[in-house]
C-alpha cells in the first residue's frame, strides 16, 4: 500500500433532482462543506486501516475539515428491499448493522479529516449513500457530493454511478467534496434573478425551491421585475442547488434542451457559489422553453 497519497478533489457525482426521503432514488442538489472550484485541495495524507473481517467492508472517507457536526453515516440497504431508516445510527462497536440501521462513521485516530466504519455485508453487498446525520434527518439533504474513490487505498469490489456499491469485503476509501446542505454552515441572502422564457399564455406566478426548502417545503415566490425579468432573495449556503418553476407544482417547470438526444428535459439545477449576487438566463428560445408550452 502506497505510504502517501495527496487526496484532489474531483466532482466525481453527477447532480440529479428529486432526492426523496428514504427511497433509493435519493440524489439531490449538491451542496455546501468544501472541496469548490475556488478552494484548496485537501492534502491530509490517507490512514492506513486495518482490513476488516470476513465478509465485511470497512469505508474509510475524507472529508472538508470542520464539516461535520451531528455525525456521519452509511445509508443505504443490505439487500435491495429496504433502505435503512431515520435516527437508527448505531456506533462501530455494533458492526452488525440491521438493514433498518446506519453504521456511524468514527474519526480515524489521529487525523483531522479522515473517517471510518465498517458494515457486514448483505445478500447483494453493500448500496446506498454517505450522509450528515442531521437533527431530525431531513429528507436526505445532509448527503455527500462530490465523491471521489481512491483507487490506490481500496481493495474492495466498488462501483459508482447513483449510489455507491460494494459488492466484496475488503476497503473502500473515498473522498467527500462537500455535502448537499450542512447545519454545520450558516446560511446567507442570496439575491437570485432569472430571465425566464417568453411566456405562451400570458404571465403566471412562479417561484424558486431548492435545497434550502427541502425541494418545496417553503418555496420563495418570485416577484417580477420588467418584462421576462424576476427575483427574489433566499437563504442559502454556498453550493446548495435550486431550481424556479409555476407556483405549485411542476407542470410549469422550465426545460432545457439536450443535443444529445435530441430531447427536452427539466433545466439544470442553478448551483450557488460564493458570490450571493446570482443571475441566471433562460431566455434563449433555443435552448429553454416552458414545459406547459411544448408541443
Amino acid at each position: 500500500m502506497k505510504k502517501l497519497f495527496l487526496a484532489v478533489m474531483a466532482v466525481a457525482t453527477i447532480a440529479m433532482v428529486g432526492c426523496k426521503k428514504g427511497g433509493n432514488e435519493p440524489v439531490g442538489p449538491v451542496g455546501p462543506g468544501g472541496g469548490g472550484d475556488d478552494e484548496p485541495a485537501q492534502t491530509e495524507e490517507a490512514p492506513e486501516v486495518a482490513a476488516p473481517g470476513d465478509g465485511k467492508v470497512t469505508i474509510v472517507i475524507q472529508i472538508p475539515e470542520g464539516t461535520e457536526c451531528h455525525g456521519i453515516a452509511f445509508k443505504g440497504t443490505l439487500d435491495d428491499a429496504a433502505w435503512s431508516g431515520e435516527n437508527t445510527y448505531v456506533g462501530e462497536g455494533k458492526p452488525d448493522a440491521s438493514k433498518d440501521e446506519c453504521i456511524k462513521f468514527e474519526k480515524v485516530a489521529n487525523t483531522k479529516t479522515w473517517w471510518k466504519a465498517t458494515y457486514t455485508l448483505g445478500s447483494i453487498g453493500l448500496k446506498g449513500k454517505i450522509c450528515l446525520i442531521y437533527t431530525g434527518d431531513k429528507d436526505w439533504q445532509g448527503q455527500a457530493v462530490k465523491v471521489a474513490l481512491v483507487d490506490s487505498y481500496t481493495t474492495a469490489d466498488v462501483t459508482m454511478a447513483d449510489n455507491i456499491e460494494i459488492a466484496s469485503q475488503g476497503l473502500a476509501y473515498f473522498t467527500i467534496g462537500g455535502w448537499q446542505t450542512s447545519e454545520c454552515v450558516t446560511p446567507v441572502d442570496y439575491k437570485l434573478t432569472f430571465i425566464v422564457p417568453a411566456f405562451c399564455d400570458g404571465e403566471f406566478e412562479m417561484e424558486v425551491v431548492g435545497s434550502f426548502d427541502s425541494w418545496g417545503g417553503s418555496p420563495v415566490a418570485l416577484a417580477k421585475v420588467e418584462g421576462n425579468k424576476f427575483a427574489a432573495t433566499i437563504k442559502a449556503t454556498p453550493n446548495a442547488e435550486l431550481k424556479i418553476r409555476g407556483k405549485g407544482g411542476w407542470d410549469k417547470e422550465i426545460q432545457q434542451y439536450h443535443a444529445e438526444g435530441d430531447e427536452w428535459k427539466g433545466c439544470d439545477n442553478v448551483v450557488l457559489g460564493t458570490s450571493t449576487d446570482v443571475t441566471t438566463d433562460y431566455s434563449d428560445a433555443e435552448k429553454y422553453r416552458w414545459s406547459h408550452c411544448a408541443e
